[in-house]
């Protein structure tokens, strides 16, 4: 609830109270997560306080829908469901055990803190651009809350900034990792290479028959055909039985109405705006637009007079630096200059380029999408009555081609090898998603021959169980049908061993002590000289396999790889260590990561602590039915 209102704020003036927050004390949140009284509907209890199924279930659909909207309309499977299920728990607990010490504590935000952080808050503002109750009862009375119950929230949040602040205000990087990093992160090399590349090889006459038959008998795994087994399966998948759940048309309405904000946009603006100095300079540049001025005349405009000019492209609200001007670029009109307005950074000028209004899909849009939901949900349902079944009727040897016709069960035979595909050269035929056909073929080719199979879990909340029936070994082709494969083969193979001799040899030279320049001048090998680089700016042209090992390199020693395409005999001409205090930005960022990352290892070890003292005991059945 309290999420929704936040999406409202303007974001400048809330984010620099809240950003400790924000980054490292992520199991803080404001909502009234913690129940003080008994239930048998409890998921967890801390220091024997519960926490309610229902408050678990809140954050975990959202996380579901959040997913749902990432993935194309498309519900978590059964394990990833249950992932957010302990995450919406983990977080509940961690607010639940911080509530607590600040109790403990007797921390308490003063009442000036805590009027100091409402009326800051730009969506309890009134017509006259100041914090207005009126407005404030009203935003809370949308979102489901009272006064009293919003204010202890945000009281329990000021609490938390506290205790957050006091413990990670002196856990900084010391100054010699921070310096051991800047070290790796900006030292220099200079490289030079040579590249000797199969296609500049010498091709080989045609060699005699004899020749290439000692190479075909050779080389079994390149002419032979591929290892296959003759398999069974049988399938019991969600994806597989959904298209035939029946599913009304008043249970898609139904869904629709219960969850219609699943299938909302957040309205947005593509809007130019141009960011003056002064009230005067934003009313000149404002006339001038309203007179027909283009886009890039006006950022020409806004140069000469000192103005920023950017676009912001669907954007919604809070992504704008000012509160005041996000309401007014929402209030204004598309296509039309509005009127100039003030703020922090300046005076506001701007045009709404496009509006998305935001809001529902009608159901006649989703109700596909609704409908394949709901089959799927109660496909689920089908598979998880069927599967002890199934478990059953394996344990008590039954076949695959005996078991019951009641198990909703997708059965295959065929012949295929470890990559899937038939005797025909084409994909076998195994139904379901690529992950499930991938799972199935490699239990096909790690089964005994003749085993009983078992039920085994699959993605997608599915199951299958594959038994081996025949097993067919590799054979060696017929020579005369695949001669020109092997003759292209066999020459593929004398042009490789010609560049790998040459470069071989070029190498053998640098570490016998001629200098690279000299060594590669003998071979008749061009040399290239790269520009400086770091591990983390490569100089352009360099081959991406020679990256990673020249910075292990000593100057002056050589190395060999190959590649695809070629041989590639490399070595370190020159090594430059970072000068103290050279780049002063990068070693600022580097101190802010490490600083971070050592602030949050301490909370997350301040967060397991707490669960420790406050006794926190979880209903691992209760937690399961919120997300089956």
């Amino acid at each position: 609830m309290l999420s929704s209102i936040r999406k409202l704020l303007d974001n400048w003036l809330v984010r620099a109270f809240f950003i400790v927050l924000v980054l490292v004390f992520i199991f803080w949140g404001v909502s009234n997560v913690v129940t003080m009284i008994g239930s048998n509907s409890a998921v967890a209890t801390v220091a024997g306080h519960p926490i309610e199924a229902s408050v678990i279930s809140r954050d975990y659909q959202r996380q579901v829908t959040a997913y749902a909207e990432r993935h194309g309309g498309h519900e978590p499977s059964q394990g990833i469901r249950r992932l957010f299920a302990g995450s919406a728990l983990g977080q509940a607990i961690d607010r639940a055990t911080m509530a607590l010490e600040a109790r403990r504590l007797g921390v308490t935000a003063p009442p000036s803190a805590l009027r100091q952080q409402i009326f800051a808050m730009t969506v309890f503002d009134g017509p006259n651009g100041k914090f207005d109750k009126a407005t404030f009862n009203q935003v809370l009375a949308a979102h489901g809350l009272t006064p009293g119950l919003f204010m202890a929230d945000i009281a329990r949040s000021l609490n938390a900034s506290q205790i957050v602040q006091a413990i990670t205000a002196g856990v900084v990087a010391p100054k010699p990792m921070v310096r051991q990093v800047f070290d790796y992160v900006g030292q220099e090399r200079t490289i030079q290479y040579v590249q000797l590349p199969f296609a500049a090889a010498t091709t080989p006459s045609q060699p005699a028959d004899s020749v290439l038959r000692r190479y075909w008998r050779n080389h079994p795994g390149r002419f032979s055909t591929p290892a296959m087994r003759t398999i069974r399966a049988v399938i019991l998948s969600p994806a597989l039985i959904a298209a035939d759940q029946p599913v009304t048309k008043a249970e898609i309405a139904a869904e629709y109405a219960s969850e219609k904000f699943k299938f909302s946009t957040t309205a947005t603006r593509t809007v130019e705006i141009i960011t003056a100095e002064d009230a005067t300079s934003a009313a000149s540049l404002a006339g001038q637009w309203k007179k027909g001025a283009d886009w890039t005349t006006m950022k020409q405009a806004a140069a000469a007079a000192t103005a920023t000019a950017v676009t912001f492209k669907d954007a919604q609200p809070d992504q704008f630096p000012s509160g005041r001007l996000a309401k007014a670029v929402f209030a204004a009109k598309q296509g039309e200059v509005a009127a100039p307005v003030t703020g922090a950074l300046g005076t506001y000028v701007f045009k709404v380029v496009k509006a998305n209004p935001g809001g529902a899909a009608p159901l006649s849009q989703v109700a596909p999408r609704i409908k394949a939901q709901l089959q799927l949900r109660r496909a689920r349902h089908v598979v998880n009555a069927s599967v002890t079944k199934l478990q059953d009727a394996l344990a008590g040897d039954t076949p695959l081609n005996k078991l019951p016709g009641d198990l909703h069960l997708v059965a295959v035979e065929g012949t295929l090898d470890a990559q899937g595909m038939a005797e025909t050269g084409k994909p076998a035929p195994i139904p379901g998603p690529a992950a499930l056909r991938k799972a199935i073929i490699a239990a096909a080719f790690t089964a005994p021959q003749g085993a009983q199979p078992q039920a085994k879990t699959g993605p997608g909340d599915s199951y299958y169980a594959v038994s081996v029936e025949k097993i067919i070994p590799p054979a060696l082709k017929p020579f005369d049908t695949i001669k020109s494969e092997i003759l292209a083969d066999w020459t593929g193979a004398q042009v490789k061993r010609q560049e790998e001799v040459a470069a071989a040899q070029l190498l053998a030279a640098v570490k016998g002590g001629k200098s690279f320049d000299a060594a590669a001048n003998a071979a008749g090998q061009p040399v290239t000289t790269s520009t400086p680089m770091t591990r983390t700016k490569p100089a352009a042209g360099v081959p991406a396999k020679l990256l990673p090992i020249i910075f292990t390199l000593k100057p002056g020693e050589p190395t060999m790889v190959e590649t695809a395409r070629e041989f590639i005999v490399g070595t370190v001409t020159a090594i430059t260590e970072p000068k103290p205090g050279g780049d002063p930005a990068i070693e600022s960022r580097i101190q802010a990561a490490l600083d971070q990352a050592m602030q949050t290892n301490v909370l997350q070890s301040y967060a397991t602590a707490l669960r420790s003292r406050y006794h926190v005991g979880i209903n691992a059945k209760m937690l399961h039915q919120i997300s089956d």
